[in-house]
């Protein structure tokens, strides 16, 4: 008899603890971390994952565990190290390990799967069922279950596995998936076997015995009438092979393709690089910042330790902040590497999301390139994370549990699996660049332009003193954009303008009685979207149409306020007649594949003038652009949040690196109301360190990030009495703690919204009083202990981007 075997499984509730189960005897030597079971849990069965494997049952448990079921699939789902890291995020964030673990799946691969088994060389035949798998070579797991039965085949499998005499494939199930990639192979001479009575199964057999090498499924469906249910029903039977045809999917069909380059490394990027080669060679974790310049070529030292890293057979993940940033840098890496190379973000739909996660798992891809849930994909033996533009607040996770930070999370991962962490940016975040300065990550630097490429010159324009000298309120544009536009569509040379704000106006108001058009849901100011003419909510998305009088004292003097896209989109048209214009942003960029389109048709220069908000401030490469255009620089400021000024310059510096990539000189103007600010007084001259320096002093004063840790809560519910009594409840006792500084509770900057009322609480302590973060994370804990009624939702968000 073996030595009992427990396991711990957690389930995907909101469940904190995970649970001990014995092993039952038959599996004991065919369970492992990452594999989905069935278990008992109260009075209903749930399908959970196996975290842990012990020898010993808990401590001080005297009575007789109860063992789990049985084993969903055999093959697990995720490696150790990869359940490592997510019980590190469950921790970190304060969120059930169950549901980080369903968070990391993505929802389109979890689909119910079938297994392939496939018989190894080594395997012999011993009974039936050893001789069964010998003889048919690959066979699927369903159909053993049918002949053998599913416990027994299960676990028969399971051991087969561990052993080395059967290898498994995840195949998501032909029923769950009728795309048309399927290539259907009948097993001649077994027409008897179909009843009489199923007439539709045996003309169909007999139409496949015309197709003895297979037959795609669309052509079934298309020439013959045959369903997919009939199909499945010969498979079922074991009459008929299916095999998943490799879709023809390539993300990158609608984008660009320059010719490759011959890329020889400037003596900056050798330097670079040759820093990095040290550390893969030494295969210990090891974090750079990569702190290059706008158009310094960080891209290409990417691709060098990239390749370093494929020469020892190991991985790569390339991180990038937006969907619209993928495809350029996918393209790049597949130039240099070819089909091992994956694109992965939530714009991938349907097939191409669920066949690229089964290639991820199969080990069939070598580099993932995409944004924040890359770094939770299943590539194995990983050597390198590469995070590019990782100051950017897209890396945050702000909606749904848990409230990750894909920067963070990859240093974690590239700990775990002895990796090295490239974080890359011309403008890193202030916590990035105070870790530089105190040494915890080794900086890499690069100060010049790469090739040929030269600085921009940039034209600061102070808008108040524009719109006093020229008496005109409404063109969005100034006299020097203007000039400067012309110019360069003169010299059949290209245009980016930014304004980051979507829609045409984003507020109406009353001239007569200052009345404001807000959102019944949440009381925000609707924007008007001339497109469609409607009013939009950009939180709720709640639509109403414009009105055409004030409700509250009925004057028909109504004023669109602000500058959105569309309204610059409509005054390019005006002044600028008969060029063409792409305009980038969310209300564009919907549909499946729209980045990559539109950015495709700009780079082989069918637009002239790429209007876009934030998602076209950085990364982008186009040699044909040498004129960049910031509407409105100083937006950002008006935010009430401790990173306004972080935020506005690292996007104006951003922005303006678009300009002059190439050959040709570069310029800039940026408008601005605010043009004595630091912030933007930096970014036109470029003077990082000016700014980082200033900025941290601030910080410093103040005692904000990086100085100190913050952990935020966020209150909601129908009742505003109850939601405000639970946050005021939550903090007592903590107040008399002299290391933690408590902001609030106060009602959130927007309190009201469909989902009720919203009030935040923010926990603080300096890194000199509390070093570890040890007693802000009890403080934390105090919170959630104190806050579970069933009335009101109490998130957390650890390391919140921002507390308003």
């Amino acid at each position: 008899m073996n030595n009992p075997l427990f396991v711990e499984i957690v389930f995907p509730l909101s469940l904190e603890q995970a649970f001990t189960y014995s092993v039952p005897e038959e599996l004991t030597d065919a369970v492992q971390v990452g594999q989905r079971v069935i278990a008992s849990l109260g009075k209903r069965k749930q399908q959970g994952m196996i975290i842990d494997i012990k020898n010993d049952p808990p401590k001080n448990f005297t009575g007789k565990l109860k063992s789990f079921e049985n084993i969903v699939d055999p093959v697990p789902v995720f490696n150790e190290s990869l359940i490592n890291l997510l019980k590190w995020m469950s921790k970190y964030y304060f969120t059930p390990l169950g549901k980080v673990i369903q968070s990391a799946i993505p929802s389109d691969a979890r689909l119910k799967k079938e297994i392939i088994v496939s018989a190894s060389p080594l395997l012999k035949k011993g009974d039936d069922f050893t001789g069964y798998l010998v003889e048919q070579h690959t066979s699927k797991l369903s159909l053993l279950k049918r002949k053998f039965g599913a416990e027994e085949t299960l676990i028969r499998i399971a051991r087969l596995q561990r052993q080395g005499f059967v290898e498994l494939e995840n195949d998501f199930a032909f029923r769950k998936n009728r795309s048309k990639n399927f290539l259907i192979t009948p097993d001649l001479g077994r027409e008897a076997e179909i009843p009489n009575r199923a007439h539709a199964q045996k003309q169909a057999f007999e139409i496949l015995n015309d197709f003895p090498q297979g037959v795609a499924m669309s052509t079934l469906k298309e020439e013959f009438d045959i369903t997919a249910d009939v199909i499945h029903k010969l498979d079922l039977r074991g009459l008929v092979s299916v095999q998943v045809m490799e879709p023809e999917i390539d993300p990158l069909k609608d984008y660009h393709r320059p010719p490759p380059k011959t890329i020889a490394l400037n003596p900056e990027q050798a330097i670079a690089f040759a820093e990095v080669k040290r550390s893969l060679d030494k295969r210990i974790f090891t974090p750079y910042l990569l702190f290059g310049v706008a158009g310094s070529g960080k891209t290409e030292v990417y691709l060098e330790a990239a390749a370093h890293a494929l020469e020892q057979g190991r991985s790569v993940i390339v991180l990038v902040p937006e969907i619209a940033l993928a495809p350029q840098i996918a393209y790049r890496f597949q130039s240099r590497f070819g089909d091992i190379v994956a694109l992965w973000h939530s714009g991938l739909r349907g097939a191409e999301r669920l066949w690229t996660w089964q290639q991820i798992q199969k080990d069939h891809f070598k580099i993932v390139v995409g944004a924040r849930s890359a770094v939770l994909t299943p590539i194995s033996n990983l050597g390198l994370i590469i995070v590019d533009e990782e100051q950017e607040n897209s890396y945050k996770q702000q909606d749904n549990e848990p409230r990750y930070h894909a920067r963070d999370v990859a240093l974690v991962r590239g700990r775990e699996e002895n990796a090295v962490v490239l974080l890359g940016t011309a403008t890193p975040a202030l916590e990035t660049y105070y870790n530089l300065t105190t040494e915890r990550y080794r900086g890499l630097h690069m100060t010049k332009r790469w090739e040929k490429a030269k600085p921009p010159l940039v034209d600061l324009v102070d808008m108040g003193k524009e719109r006093e000298e020229t008496q005109d309120y409404t063109n969005p544009f100034s006299r020097k954009l203007i000039e400067a536009i012309t110019e360069t569509l003169a010299d059949n040379k290209q245009v980016i303008l930014f304004q980051n704000r979507r829609g045409y106006a984003p507020v109406i108001t009353c001239r007569d009685c200052n009345w404001t058009m807000s959102c019944p849901n949440d009381d925000l100011s609707l924007t008007y979207h001339k497109i469609g003419n409607k009013m939009r909510c950009h939180f709720c998305d709640y639509q109403a149409p414009p009105p055409t009088i004030c409700p509250e004292c009925h004057s028909t003097e109504l004023k669109y306020g602000g500058v959105g896209t569309q309204l610059v989109e409509e005054a390019l048209e005006t002044q600028f007649p008969g060029v063409p214009v792409c305009r980038m942003d969310m209300d564009t960029t919907r549909g499946k594949g729209a980045h990559t389109k539109l950015l495709g048709d700009f780079a082989r220069g069918q637009y002239k003038i790429l209007l876009g908000t934030q998602m076209i401030a950085k990364g982008l490469d186009f040699e044909n652009v040498v004129l960049v255009g910031v509407i409105n620089a100083d937006s950002g400021l008006h935010f009430p949040d401790f990173r306004a000024r972080e935020r506005t310059f690292q996007l104006v510096y951003q922005v303006s690196g678009r300009s002059g990539r190439g050959e040709f000189p570069g310029r800039v103007v940026v408008q601005s109301w605010m043009p004595d600010d630091i912030s933007i007084q930096c970014a036109t001259r470029h003077d990082v360190k000016l700014f980082y320096n200033s900025e941290l002093n601030d910080r410093s004063a103040l005692n904000y990030p990086p100085f100190s840790r913050m952990i935020s809560f966020s209150f909601q519910g129908k009742s505003r009495d109850e939601v405000m009594q639970l946050s005021e409840h939550a903090i007592q006792g903590l107040r008399k703690k002299k290391e933690l500084n408590i902001l609030g509770p106060a009602p959130a900057m927007i309190e009201k919204s469909q989902m009720g009322y919203n009030w935040k609480l923010v926990l603080k302590s300096s890194k000199e009083d509390d070093p570890k973060g040890t007693l802000l994370r009890q403080a934390a804990r105090h919170v959630i202990k104190r806050t579970r009624v069933p009335n009101v939702h109490v998130s957390v968000d650890v390391d919140p981007y921002q507390i308003l």
